[in-house]
């Protein structure tokens, strides 16, 4: 299968009258050339999917932005809560487009935490499922602007509802404000918090510029095909990867894609949408890789896939691909066509990318972070080389600052989709911009000679030992992931061990077993952890091994929650010094 990158593909298509200059600018080329095309699909209530071409697209976004200016919201911040849907996704587009600022919050996040957001960001209004009014209205209760809730999904009694006032911008259509705004490219369209797992969630204001150059991005980098242009929305729409990188670009190549509703229904309804690509999160890539072999050996067909694996690599040299009459019963739990999985947010087990590979099933390695809009990279062929997050966007220059003396050290980066500071917070904001106009992400790395980045952890996560020398987590996390095949969360960090004479700081290694027969056999979880750190080297292996009974508390994006591992070691685990 030929694949080209986007932007080849769209050269004569959608951006035959140059790159994009906006969002809207996008819809309205989009709704002129292929008004009929199906863009956003989802199912309704009976299993049914219900598709948007480009020209409802359009029109409901110019709709929603007429009835939220009416209700006297021009120029607020909005938020939304809700799970995802298409509404969303037009809410979004609608508010950054025009009617103010818009605050995508996670829908599960806890009413402490939900205060502390809508405060930060200053919400005037919110739009919310109706699933979540009451924890809204508890939250308004703190939140001193927040003064509109509007329900999304269904009609709820004395609240505004999306549907009407779709309604009412329709029916203002011959007088319309929002139709006629004058975009400011550099005014703040949205505002995105970074995730919170190494420190409190900061406030990144992206403007209209911003979010069309991280479009234009992933258009220049991402590769695809006309033979299946479906994809399936899958991560939480409030994370930039998923709004900005994923469905947006899709739009912007007029491509459609399914909306799942959330995470719980992922597999139920990836055999309804048959997508032929899905973006997720690694530790999502490593479970469909690792069900199918489970799948595999539950139905005693192990051996059988294993051969056929071995004819399918015989016949790619004379370019034949048996993947998929070789082997239905591995992509029938995913619809029966996904043939791509692009996947962002940190190192992928390379297990998987080969894998996967010799199944027929490609994968692409995005690197990313909230405040770049978030692309930065792609890699396209992460089989070259697993450990590199490819080369960096066009539009985007890199530079490693302060490298040690091998070449590491901390990845900046500075182009059109970079944000423009952190809400109301002009300190920490200078802290990250040097004298060059380069941000720093925060993450080390190093570029090869190819300019290709290799990501050595984030600088927050680093471990400094009494020695100086300093560990990337991330890089320990990955070899073990690589040789162990049972633990689903697997999180490296220091913690204090007590001999019952002396305490010490040692590297431990947090692996939740949900198969119990495993995590009780310690003889052979402690030999493979010996195998393991004969790979590393002898400052970098591990001391102590926690088995903990329940998985890691994680981010809505998976990322386990490294603020909330343990400073001590349990006592209960096992001891390898």
């Amino acid at each position: 299968m030929k694949y080209l990158t986007e932007r080849e593909l769209q050269q004569d298509r959608l951006l035959k009258g140059g790159d994009y200059k906006s969002i809207r600018d996008m819809l309205e080329r989009l709704r002129n050339q292929y008004p009929e095309n199906q863009i956003l699909a989802e199912l309704d209530e009976n299993q049914n999917i219900v598709y948007y071409t480009a020209k409802d697209l359009y029109e409901e976004v110019m709709n929603l932005g007429d009835g939220l200016i009416a209700a006297g919201l021009q120029g607020k911040h909005i938020a939304i809560v809700s799970e995802n849907c298409c509404r969303y996704v037009i809410a979004d587009i609608a508010i950054s487009s025009g009617v103010g600022v818009v605050t995508p919050v996670d829908v599960n996040a806890p009413i402490g935490l939900l205060v502390t957001l809508l405060t930060k960001c200053d919400a005037d209004a919110v739009l919310c499922g109706a699933d979540q009014v009451e924890i809204v209205k508890e939250a308004a209760k703190s939140c001193p602007l927040l003064k509109t809730v509007i329900t999304i999904d269904k009609s709820v009694d004395g609240l505004p509802y999306y549907g009407e006032l779709v309604e009412e911008g329709k029916a203002l259509r011959s007088h319309s404000v929002y139709r006629k705004i004058d975009l400011d490219l550099d005014a703040p369209a949205k505002i995105l918090f970074t995730s919170g797992t190494t420190g409190a969630n900061k406030g990144v204001v992206l403007t209209n510029r911003n979010l069309t150059a991280n479009m234009l991005n992933c258009m220049d980098v991402i590769e695809a095909n006309d033979n299946d242009n479906t994809s399936m929305s899958v991560l939480p729409m409030h994370h930039a990867t998923e709004i900005n990188t994923h469905v947006m670009a899709r739009i912007g190549c007029g491509r459609l894609t399914y909306i799942n509703g959330n995470m719980r229904q992922m597999m139920q309804n990836i055999k309804i949408f048959q997508p032929g690509c899905v973006t997720v999160v690694p530790m999502i890539a490593n479970a469909f890789y690792k069900n199918i072999w489970a799948g595999a050996k539950k139905a005693g067909k192990a051996e059988k896939l294993e051969k056929g694996i071995k004819l399918v690599k015989l016949m790619k040299h004379f370019g034949v691909d048996l993947s998929r009459k070789l082997f239905p019963d591995v992509y029938a739990p995913f619809g029966g066509k996904l043939h791509m999985i692009v996947c962002g947010g940190s190192m992928l087990n390379p297990v998987t990318i080969k894998g996967m590979a010799d199944l027929g099933i490609r994968i692409e390695n995005g690197y990313g972070i909230t405040e770049c809009g978030p692309l930065i990279s792609m890699n396209a062929d992460p089989l070259e080389e697993h450990l590199s997050v490819g080369r960096p966007c066009p539009a985007t220059q890199v530079k490693i600052a302060n490298p040690d003396e091998n070449g590491i050290g901390d990845l900046c980066v500075k182009g059109p989709s970079v944000f423009r500071e952190y809400y109301k917070d002009p300190e920490a904001t200078k802290a990250v911009f040097d004298e060059e106009g380069f941000f720093n992400t925060g993450d080390s790395a190093r570029i090869d000679e190819k300019g290709r980045i290799f990501l050595m952890g984030r600088k927050k996560n680093t471990i400094v030992l009494e020695s100086g020398k300093n560990i990337c987590p991330e890089e320990v996390e990955n070899v073990i992931e690589t040789n162990l095949d049972y633990a689903e969360d697997i999180v490296v960090y220091q913690a204090t061990f007590n001999s019952g004479v002396a305490s010490r700081s040692v590297l431990c290694a947090g692996l939740y077993i949900s198969d119990e027969e495993i995590r009780a056999d310690r003889a052979r979880i402690e030999a493979d952890l010996r195998k393991i750190n004969t790979l590393l080297p002898d400052y970098k292996r591990i001391e102590y091994i926690e088995l903990p009974s329940a998985p890691y508390e994680k981010t809505s994006t998976r990322k386990i929650k490294r603020t909330l591992l343990p400073s001590a070691c349990s006592g209960e685990g096992i001891n390898l010094i």
